[in-house]
């Protein structure tokens, strides 16, 4: 006998082709017919998830809600899934997933008493095998989603994580809504042809912009299941169908489920820039706040961490919204950012206490590591001088030591002011930072006889600049502004013209929902000549070169050339370390090109390279056949013991052919233009708005040294807090907060649960087993990780206790 387990729900997007305000009142709506219908219908149930929604119902209509948590006893209505809302499952990082859960599940448990272990998310564009691990210490122990829709032909399925932890999943086939009015025939075509023998599960209600039951479809799902005495319908849940799923034969898959709505991972680059950022933010501030051990507004960081995560939504990450949501976004994710900052100044003034008091003449820079490790790097910050020095001929050099009073190499760059006075100091140096704690450094001035700040000489012939050092060459071309030597520890990694910037022909739809990569070639980004580039820079009567040294010294040397593709522009600015073997390259970008996709290409030597990118909580084999591909803080090519990674501070999408790979810098389609069948996907007599039309900045780490690649992608994201403060000398210094022995060990979370109780969250970014010392209140811990395990650990002056991913303990 065939069961069907018809279960209801309304899909409703807070946020898509309308903004926030439209989502909230529709959620209103659909909420009210849904309790109505579940007062009036004998047997029916209606599901529902996502947290923010049942926020809204409780500030704006405290009656439904009321009415609700009522339903919610009775059995009549049921919390769906559990999580704040249905987010993108492949660009955020794991711990954001795990706020996702926390703030869901912590206000469903409050709110109705209820712990969904089902999760689901109908609609997201695909999802990270990591997800696995993350749900099963979340209390989860199945999953319901519908995309991609060829990922296996079976229904049911285990899905086996990066840490070989399993869950037990379940592909919709029919979709998750249904239009009104048409469950008669629903049942007719699922049970004739999608359903098997057993129990069955079929979504239904009006969705996308909410709607869910109605009467028509009630009364013909109860005239239908008079009509069919042979099946079993029945108004359900996730769990229920679950609970009577036989899971001994079912297929297991190893991969992540990916990949679909490919352009999703490159629409709206300022819209997944800021949400890095904000990820970055406020892992830094929980670190901060957990070092400084001094009470903070939780509710403001609460504010933050939901700001963060109501833009993960699957329609605002992966950019495929109106350009209004799009404002509404940068806006909330800004917000989160200027919540954070706040916290993070107020913290590291406060651990700043016990600092000593400057020498006369000394400038002070103290520097927050917030890694569990001893890092050497670059530093970089400004500071103003005591009074304005207005000589023609004199020029203030700022020298930097540390606190033995060992000079630091170090080197004075432009300001980010421009102002031709000796005021205002950039200073960049190379320095050691002590793990989790404040390092300080002095700046000694120094006037010399010179007009203007100095720039080092840098070797160079008529046809290429060479920056070397004893672990690496660089040679740029002048006549290209590309690369064409990358050389670390004596093994070329690079041919020449790597760097460029390839144009592919794209369309208007930003989801890229009929392509399954950018294929079509249009061109390259070429160097602009002498003239064109000072009349671009403003200055047609100026005499300079395009590819030219901008600063160099004892830190890095930085090299800026200028690019142009029909009409619109780049700047390359290459920044190469005098003791380092990586290249840092920044892009800008204004473009002004409809229905384009940017690529930054580089052409290895590798030979039959795989292409792999990090994951969330793991990595990932990607396609290296021209396919879009999707990471999240590095990808690259690995050949044995040579491979060649580019490190991101916010770009998801990318490609690989054989020794040649790119990342996906921007796309340039029309907001929110859906493909429908055989229509055109924009009227094309209209001019329309285009997503990404105007600047664009991208910040990338080209590196050959990737042994311990997911620190180093750790150290490039979250830059030491850097700050020049005059401490008072009072106050106890503190020092070093928690230390790891382990460079393969990421520290994922560090957090002050209470004034007595600390969580730290560990991942095992190697593909094998390991262990690692952790350091903390004067004690050692061993901890051992399997492959790509996440540990959750409550510590406290005394104890530590392992628990689950929202702190429940196991």
């Amino acid at each position: 006998m065939k069961e069907i387990k018809l279960i209801c729900n309304a899909h409703l997007d807070p946020v898509w082709l309308w903004r926030r305000d439209e989502g909230m009142a529709e959620a209103i709506s659909t909420f009210r017919v849904a309790a109505e219908f579940c007062r009036l219908y004998d047997g029916f149930v209606f599901n529902h998830n996502e947290a923010v929604l049942y926020e809204w119902i409780e500030e704006n209509e405290p009656a439904l809600f009321d009415e609700i948590c009522e339903l919610v006893k009775l059995g009549k209505w049921k919390i769906m899934g559990g999580w704040y809302l249905q987010p993108d499952c492949l660009m955020p990082c794991g711990e954001s997933i795990i706020r996702q859960i926390k703030y869901g599940r912590k206000y469903f448990y409050e709110k109705f008493g209820v712990k969904p272990s089902t999760a689901i998310n109908f609609d997201s564009f695909g999802h990270s095998r990591g997800l696995v691990q993350i749900l099963k210490k979340c209390g989860y122990d199945s999953y319901v989603h519908m995309r991609p829709s060829d990922t296996t032909t079976d229904n049911d399925y285990l899905w086996e994580g990066y840490d070989g932890s399993r869950i037990c999943v379940h592909r919709t086939k029919t979709g998750y809504n249904t239009a009104r009015g048409t469950m008669a025939r629903n049942l007719d075509e699922f049970i004739n042809n999608k359903a098997d023998e057993g129990c069955n599960l079929l979504l239904w209600g009006i969705g996308n912009h909410g709607g869910g039951p109605s009467k028509e479809d009630l009364d013909q799902i109860a005239q239908y299941t008079d009509n069919h005495p042979d099946i079993k319908i029945s108004h359900s849940w996730c769990e229920d169908y679950f609970a009577q799923l036989d899971k001994t034969c079912l297929p297991t898959i190893r991969s992540s489920l990916v990949h679909c709505m490919v352009g999703c991972y490159t629409s709206m680059v300022q819209i997944k820039q800021a949400h890095r950022r904000l990820e970055n933010e406020i892992a830094l501030c929980e670190k901060l706040l957990a070092a400084d051990e001094t009470e903070y507004d939780k509710a403001k960081l609460e504010e933050a961490e939901k700001a963060l995560i109501f833009c993960e939504f699957h329609d605002i990450l992966p950019g495929s919204m109106i350009k209004s949501a799009e404002n509404d976004s940068l806006r909330l994710l800004n917000y989160g950012s200027e919540i954070v900052s706040r916290l993070i100044t107020k913290a590291f003034f406060s651990l700043c206490r016990g600092q000593e008091k400057c020498a006369d003449g000394e400038i002070p820079i103290l520097v927050f590591n917030p890694h569990p490790y001893t890092v050497t790097q670059c530093v970089e910050t400004e500071f103003q001088l005591a009074d304005q020095n207005w000589s023609d001929n004199e020029y203030t050099i700022a020298n930097v030591y540390d606190e033995t009073g060992k000079q630091l190499y170090s080197q004075n760059e432009k300001e980010e002011c421009s102002f031709s006075l000796d005021w205002r100091k950039h200073i960049v140096f190379t320095a050691e930072l002590k793990p989790m704690s404040i390092s300080r450094f002095n700046c000694k001035l120094n006037v010399i006889n010179s007009p203007s700040r100095p720039v080092a000489a840098c070797d160079m012939n008529d046809t290429h600049f060479f920056i070397s050092n004893s672990k690496m060459k660089v040679w740029i071309s002048k006549a290209t502004g590309l690369i064409d030597k990358y050389e670390v520890n004596g093994t070329d990694y690079l041919k020449a013209n790597s760097g460029r910037i390839d144009v592919y022909q794209d369309n208007e739809d930003p989801w890229g929902m009929t392509v399954d990569g950018f294929h079509d070639k249009i061109g390259e980004f070429k160097l602009l000549n002498k003239k064109e580039a000072n009349l671009f820079n403003g200055y047609p009567d100026a005499d300079h070169e395009n590819v030219r040294v901008i600063e160099n010294g004892d830190v890095r040397c930085k090299i800026q050339a200028i690019f142009q593709h029909k009409t619109s522009f780049a700047v390359i600015t290459y920044t190469i370390p005098k003791q380092s073997e990586y290249i840092d390259i920044k892009v800008k970008i204004l473009s002004n090109d409809s229905n384009v996709m940017y690529k930054l290409t580089f052409e290895s030597t590798l030979e039959n390279p795989d292409f792999i990118g990090q994951s969330m909580f793991g990595r990932e084999k990607l396609y290296s056949d021209g396919r879009e591909i999707t990471f999240q803080k590095w990808c690259g090519l690995f050949q044995h013991n040579k491979s060649l990674a580019v490190l991101n501070k916010g770009t998801y999408g990318g490609s690989s052919k054989g020794s040649c790979f790119s990342i996906s810098l921007l796309r340039t389609p029309v907001y929110s233009a859906h493909p429908i069948n055989d229509r055109p996907i924009a009227d094309n007599r209209l001019s329309h708005n285009h997503i990404d039309i105007g600047e664009r900045e991208f910040e990338y780490r080209l590196t050959a040294e990737t042994a311990h690649i997911d620190k180093e992608a750790e150290i490039f994201n979250q830059a030491p807090y850097t700050l020049s403060f005059f401490p008072s000398g009072d106050g106890t210094k503190k020092e070093t907060e928690l230390l790891l022995d382990n460079d393969d060990v990421i520290l994922t979370a560090y957090k002050a649960i209470s004034a007595e109780k600390k969580l730290i969250r560990l991942y095992n970014s190697l593909g094998a087993d390991t262990e690692t010392t952790l350091m903390m209140n004067e004690k050692r811990f061993l901890i051992r990780l399997t492959t790509y395990e996440v540990k959750t650990l409550l510590i406290t002056q005394d104890t530590i206790t392992e628990t689950d991913m929202i702190s429940e303990e196991l």
